[in-house]
């Protein structure tokens, strides 16, 4: 049993650098302008990737809150499996929106930070891990065609703890982009991040006011 706990771990180190950018939760999905969404809104999104050591896949729901017409507060949680594993990753993370940035006048900038911790049970044993992540996020300030449909890339650093009885850490980079599609009454994404391997997610917001 010690055996197969210790190989998760080691399974979780080794997949680190091939996780979403954002691990444990959800790819971004939204513009950096928080102007381009109401006050408040809710999402339903889906992760999966094939990370070489094992299979990882979240199901997860974020809830979106604007303070002040530069600030967004979230909240996050889901079910996961990473191979043998069963999680339940929840986070927490604010955005803050650079509304007088002049780098570009194309684009929207923002700077996000997020944390979160998930409990994995395999077998008849347990550990946590845990990420805080800091990131940029960048969105066209137009849409790129007439139905709308709008980009983000975003880029950041992650660092990732996994305790299963001996703590370790792993410090990370990543990218990864998409596309947003306005529809009734909210908005679809899709999107992947990037590193080393590949991770892809999609998901709905949906607008409540």
């Amino acid at each position: 049993m010690k055996k197969r706990i210790i190989a998760l771990a080691v399974s979780l180190l080794m997949a680190a650098p091939f996780a979403n950018a954002e691990y444990l939760g959800l790819i971004n999905g939204r513009s950096a302008n928080p102007g381009n969404h109401p006050d408040l809104s809710v999402e339903l999104g889906v992760i999966v990737g094939d990370l070489g050591v094992v299979d990882y896949q979240i199901i997860g729901a974020r809830v979106n809150y604007r303070l002040t017409p530069e600030i967004v507060v979230m909240g996050d949680v889901g079910v996961s499996e990473f191979g043998e594993a069963d999680g339940t990753p929840f986070g927490l993370g604010i955005l803050y929106f650079l509304s007088n940035q002049r780098i570009s006048q194309t684009m929207d900038i923002a700077g996000k930070a997020s944390y979160h911790r998930a409990d994995y049970k395999v077998v008849s044993g347990q550990g946590e891990v845990s990420n805080l992540t800091f990131e940029v996020l960048v969105s066209g300030a137009e849409p790129i065609s007439a139905n709308g449909v709008g980009w983000y890339g975003n880029v950041g650093y992650h660092r990732l703890n996994v305790d299963f009885g001996n703590s370790d850490s792993s410090n990370e980079l990543g990218f990864g982009g998409g596309l947003t599609l306005p529809t009734r009454g909210g908005e679809a994404y899709a999107g992947f991040d990037f590193i080393d391997e590949m991770t892809f997610g999609l998901g709905f917001r949906y607008y409540v006011q």
